[in-house]
């Protein structure tokens, strides 16, 4: 009946089946491709060699720009690494040469102050003699060779050469060549050596020594000034304390020699008073040391109003003794009770025994203070302070922990009353 159909049916099928072949593959495709990306970031993501792979790739190619800009400017890195190279080759040589330089400069000056150290006892433990060529002559062959030390080329850069023509001025001062010295000594006094600050000083305190045998007191009396108002940064203060009161008491022996004996005595007069300055402070330091360990003790024994009472108390040595007898009372009183915990009595044990050998020594000082008996009095100052104790590695009385010192002080204080009964 409709014989068309027959005709166009196959056409159709034939039609159909094409287009469901291109969609299949074109599916087949994506999926393909939505499956080998999800591959690849599931491997980065478990498998870190793709990413190392990546970084070893930058690397390579780091390397090689380097190593061309290398080939690129290859003269120039060359005379570079030269230089650098020659520079500290040169640098190491320098430092070795100084080093030995220093080496032997401080072997040759060791020697040389053994030597001069065996002709200046030589000099002062002889009798005077008028001729002045018998009497320098221990000095003969150390001068000069303490001259050939500090005018060798080779020593120039070393601390010792100032100290070595220090030595030849004392030789040429006790020698009676007292301007050669002196020129000598304004030299190294006017240039102050970094490394050797205390030249200076000395040097300051020998040129009044000078202008004293010269019989010129009043520019004895500047030097010794200069000396006192000289800035010595890097120096130990206490040193410098001790300069400046033996220099005082130069000036006052200075004015005594002009007959000036009421500036004499106000020059001894303060030095007496710098030394019951010095005391006090050192006193009060000590008592404020053992107010500290003693609030310690009284924080522990739970008794804080004991602590708050003495810090009311403006003396600190009165503060101490407070807490000491504080101390002692609840020590005791828990006696009494039945004793102390064994930890707590060994603390108060130990503080007690140091408080009475502070306070026990200073009254002792005082009371042979009062009654004149000077070296007793600084004996126990001593013990008590700690002032102008011995020291090990000096092997006398240390000129560190006090100035003035005992010797000062005593001289001070006889030419102080000396003055004032005259």
């Amino acid at each position: 009946m409709y014989p068309h159909r027959e005709i166009l049916a196959p056409q159709a099928n034939k039609h159909l089946l094409c287009l469901t072949i291109r969609l299949s593959v074109r599916t087949s495709a994506r999926l393909m491709v939505f499956i080998l990306q999800g591959s690849y970031h599931l491997m980065s993501e478990q498998d870190p060699i793709l990413d190392q792979e990546v970084v070893q790739d930058q690397f390579t190619t780091t390397v090689l720009q380097a190593f061309g800009f290398i080939r690129r400017h290859s003269r120039t890195v060359t005379i570079l690494i030269f230089c650098v190279v020659a520079g500290s080759a040169l640098f190491v040589g320098w430092k070795q040469n100084q080093d030995q330089k220093y080496s032997k400069a401080a072997a040759r000056y060791r020697e040389l102050v053994e030597q001069y150290n065996v002709a200046e006892t030589e000099w002062l433990s002889a009798e005077k003699s008028e001729d002045t060529k018998e009497s320098s002559q221990p000095f003969d062959q150390i001068s000069g060779d303490l001259k050939a030390f500090f005018e060798n080329a080779n020593f120039a850069q070393t601390p010792f050469v100032d100290r070595a023509r220090y030595n030849f001025a004392k030789i040429q001062f006790y020698q009676g060549k007292l301007d050669a010295s002196l020129s000598i000594y304004r030299e190294l006094a006017q240039n102050v050596p970094p490394n050797n600050p205390l030249i200076a000083a000395y040097s300051h305190q020998a040129i009044g020594n000078c202008y004293e045998q010269k019989g010129d007191y009043v520019e004895a009396i500047k030097a010794y000034e200069k000396l006192r108002a000289l800035n010595l940064d890097g120096v130990d203060s206490l040193w410098v304390q001790h300069l400046n009161q033996a220099a005082l008491l130069r000036i006052a022996w200075c004015y005594e020699q002009q007959e000036k004996l009421q500036n004499a005595n106000n020059v001894y007069t303060e030095i007496l008073e710098r030394v019951d300055r010095n005391i006090l402070q050192a006193i009060d330091e000590k008592s404020r040391e053992l107010i500290k360990k003693s609030n310690n003790i009284l924080a522990e024994l739970e008794l804080p109003e004991a602590s708050q009472a003495a810090s009311s108390i403006s003396d600190s040595y009165e503060s101490f003794e407070f807490n000491r007898s504080k101390i002692h009372e609840y020590k005791i009183q828990k006696d009494i009770e039945g004793g102390l915990d064994k930890e707590i009595r060994l603390k108060i044990k130990e503080f007690e025994a140091d408080a009475a050998d502070f306070s026990d020594n200073l009254e002792k000082a005082r009371d042979y203070q009062r009654k004149d008996r000077l070296t007793n009095a600084w004996r126990y100052y001593r013990m008590a302070l700690g002032i102008d104790g011995y020291d090990p590695e000096y092997g006398r009385q240390s000129v560190f922990d006090f100035a003035p010192n005992r010797k000062v002080y005593e001289t001070a204080l006889f030419h102080q009353r000396r003055t004032t009964t005259e």
